[in-house]
């Protein structure tokens, strides 16, 4: 995929509740009767943020699957109607609980190429602590309605979860092997300030968190997932068959995209290589009755910032890396000595590979891409 691909990302904000750990933008019980027409009002009112066609369109929250599938379809209709290539991936994120054989066939005939399950866990213990609506066999039956559709599926897990032990993982992984799926997202649990995990732990309700078991969850779910067939192409991300999200691979490779709906966020590069970054403020509420109206955040990095934030970024993506020349050469500036120098410190700790102007992540410094970002993020 091009450096220069584009997006579109629908923010949908609906929840039917809240899980504990989560600090989404997110809408409990709200209606969703317009949000698809407000979307598509939106649309139209910022369509010359993007070169289109757009070769990605993706529905996150949010639980994108609290919309029927013929809202679902609507939506896509209206994306697709303003510009969507031929062969463009077209996916969402959905809930385990809102998925039979109807849902995915509705998703399937909406158009849609992709879809990721929120499951976390097929482990029973794990979903407690979490405190998911759904068990492991409803999981399980949602990822095969899926499969049997046609569509690529994929599943979120969640790891690093107290008391989770070390066959939980390497069975969530043989199980999403098992049902056929393409893809697996691993993500570590984190504590997010204000959240009722966090006071739950603190009245001792749930048990605390340990950073040197979850680092150990971290190395050990990618060495199960790359025994059972699935390379690792991203820090968090790994893929059978070369099939990758393209839509994640665009926001590494600095693509442009169109956030739509409220919590939204876009990005493009300008002609003067400055970046623009765009954030929809606006709760659902205050969005709905004119989209094109709401609140929202705007900032400009400068160049030499974009080409450090597009290097930091960009190393995430463990198959494509990075070309700092190219990159600058986008952002019209030039390559700081500084920056340089980061790269070469973390390729002699073993973090980065450097190759000319090409640098990649190790599988060492995956584990460590937050600081190798930070650094190249203060090459000032």
């Amino acid at each position: 995929m091009s450096a220069r691909s584009s997006g579109v990302y629908v923010h949908v904000p609906h929840c039917r509740r809240r899980c504990p750990y989560c600090d989404f933008a997110i809408e409990v019980g709200a209606s969703t009767d317009g949000f698809v027409e407000a979307v598509a009002r939106e649309l139209e009112a910022r369509a010359g943020w993007l070169t289109w066609p757009a070769q990605t369109l993706s529905l996150g929250g949010g639980t994108p699957s609290s919309l029927s599938t013929t809202e679902l379809a609507r939506l896509v209709d209206a994306v697709r109607a303003r510009g969507l290539a031929e062969d463009a991936e077209v996916s969402l994120e959905v809930n385990p609980e809102d998925v039979d054989d109807a849902y995915a066939a509705g998703l399937r005939a909406a158009g849609f190429t992709r879809v990721s399950v929120g499951l976390q866990s097929f482990d029973d213990d794990v979903l407690r602590y979490l405190g998911r609506a759904h068990d492991g066999a409803g999981a399980a039956a949602a990822v095969r309605a899926l499969v049997n559709v046609g569509v690529d599926v994929g599943v979120d897990l969640i790891v690093g979860v107290p008391g989770e032990g070390d066959v939980r993982l390497a069975e969530d992984v043989a199980r999403a092997a098992d049902l056929a799926v393409v893809h697996i997202s691993t993500y570590l649990l984190t504590l997010e300030e204000g959240t009722p995990l966090v006071q739950l732990i603190a009245r001792g309700k749930r048990a605390a968190i340990d950073d040197d078991v979850q680092a150990d969850a971290y190395e050990r779910v990618r060495d199960v997932c790359a025994a059972r067939g699935f390379a690792q192409y991203e820090v968090s991300s790994h893929a059978r068959g070369g099939r990758a999200s393209r839509h994640n691979r665009l926001y590494w490779q600095r693509g442009d995209y169109l956030g739509l709906g409220p919590g939204a966020h876009s990005f493009r590069v300008n002609d003067d290589g400055a970046a623009i970054r765009r954030h929809t403020a606006a709760r659902l509420t205050a969005w709905r009755p004119d989209p094109a109206q709401a609140e929202a955040d705007l900032e400009r990095l400068e160049p030499a910032h974009a080409l450090r934030e597009a290097v930091a970024f960009g190393l995430r993506d463990l198959w494509a890396g990075v070309d700092v020349a190219a990159l600058a050469a986008l952002h019209k500036t030039e390559v700081p000595a500084s920056l340089r120098a980061v790269l070469e410190a973390a390729a002699s700790r073993g973090d980065v590979r450097v190759d000319g102007e090409a640098a990649w992540l190790t599988a060492k410094g995956a584990r460590f891409a937050d600081r190798v970002a930070r650094e190249v993020l203060g090459a000032t």
